[in-house]
């Protein structure tokens, strides 16, 4: 975990209401894991933003953005306009500088024995699955449902978000108004593609966690039960290394927090009954 002043390098709106920010962090960079998190100061506010790990790399300038043309190793934090602190993070410009904190938490692990990975994302839930599937793609089959209330704001549909080159991932859009892909959430579909995954992963709203539960818990022999899920949990947090307990949640295992336990969890250790994020 490191705290710095890290120049922006490009800040662009790729979908509305959503940015994606390149920051120039070598340590970070080369430290984080698929699934931690970094914390962001945003203007005078007294707490820090914690935003997913989207992607690293080197030299990633946006298309037609203001960037400051530096090749140094860089993370990328996808985030959403939701309060006033995100408003005032969108509207940084390349050059200015940020006070991040991080890596932080724990990310997701891959069992040494799969090799059929299933991504389940819920809107912006798609954050931290796309490092996650920049580590695996070498050495893993992919399938990713992505999730939309419509089809602007489906990851694919914008050619500036990833370098990730999507030839060698099974893209499953879903919307909910049916403009894109199939018509529905992505839990809807979700059982169709069980079978054939090792391991799944998940990210997106605490609603779409309880449905996948309740889907394990309808039939004795579930195949999501039979397979073992981690989710990564978007919460807010106060500090976001463990000191002040403000992200606590009650699993199986007994009180945890997710800044310092997680945000990572399987999705069977959570009582996702006493869960209200």
């Amino acid at each position: 975990m490191k705290q710095a002043l890290c120049h922006i390098s490009s800040n662009a709106e790729v979908m509305p209401g959503i940015h994606l920010m390149w920051i120039e962090a070598p340590d970070i960079a080369a430290a984080g894991r698929p699934g931690q998190f970094i914390t962001v100061r945003c203007g005078d506010f007294p707490l820090r933003r914690p935003f997913s790990i989207h992607q690293v790399g080197k030299d990633n300038v946006i298309a037609g953005s203001d960037a400051t043309g530096t090749k140094q190793p860089q993370v990328a934090i996808l985030f959403k306009v939701t309060g006033k602190g995100t408003l005032w993070l969108s509207q940084r410009e390349a050059g200015e500088r940020i006070d991040i904190i991080g890596p932080l938490g724990r990310g997701f692990t891959i069992p040494p024995r799969s090799k059929n990975l299933l991504l389940v994302a819920g809107g912006i839930g798609l954050a931290p699955l796309v490092f996650l599937m920049q580590q695996a793609l070498s050495q893993h089959q992919i399938t990713l449902i992505h999730g939309a209330s419509t089809a602007v704001q489906l990851y694919s549909n914008s050619s500036q978000l990833s370098t990730i080159s999507y030839q060698r991932v099974q893209f499953i859009p879903v919307t909910e108004d049916g403009s894109a892909g199939q018509k529905g959430r992505a839990t809807d579909i979700l059982p169709d593609f069980l079978d054939r995954a090792d391991q799944v992963y998940a990210c997106g709203p605490v609603g779409m966690y309880k449905a996948m539960t309740e889907m394990s818990s309808r039939a004795k022999r579930s195949k999501l039960k039979l397979k073992k899920c981690q989710v990564s949990l978007e919460v807010r947090m106060g500090c976001g290394f463990g000191a002040c307990y403000g992200c606590t949640i009650d699993t199986k295992k007994g009180l945890r927090q997710v800044c310092r336990d997680g945000p990572v969890f399987e999705l069977d250790d959570i009582i996702w009954q006493e869960v209200s994020l």
